[in-house]
């Protein structure tokens, strides 16, 4: 019979493998949650950052470990011209609690 404390380090071992995947969040709901986050940091500023440029948005997400990052383009500012060098890049991490980093 396994006594105890196997039994307890096996449970923390499942637990911990399963955050690490965090298989709750979703690549379609991290990408939404950081455009969301980014849209509502830049509300209400007159000359802040945003996503309405040619090409901007989201342009990719990957698992990481505990989470999903999630690389975003935009442009900041009063620019030139709308062409990619004025353009910003970005990586922001949503964490398997469901939190933004990075913005």
């Amino acid at each position: 019979m396994i006594n105890k404390k196997v039994w307890i380090l096996m449970i923390g071992l499942v637990l911990l493998l399963i955050f690490v995947w965090a298989p709750w969040i979703t690549k379609g709901y991290a990408e939404s949650i950081v455009s969301e986050r980014f849209s509502a940091k830049w509300q209400g500023v007159g000359d802040g950052c945003g996503f309405n440029c040619k090409g901007c948005g989201v342009k990719e997400s990957h698992r990481t470990l505990f989470g999903i990052t999630v690389k975003i383009e935009y442009a900041c500012g009063m620019l030139p011209s709308d062409s990619p060098e004025y353009h910003r890049i970005d990586s922001v991490f949503v964490s398997f609690l469901g939190t933004v980093h990075g913005l």
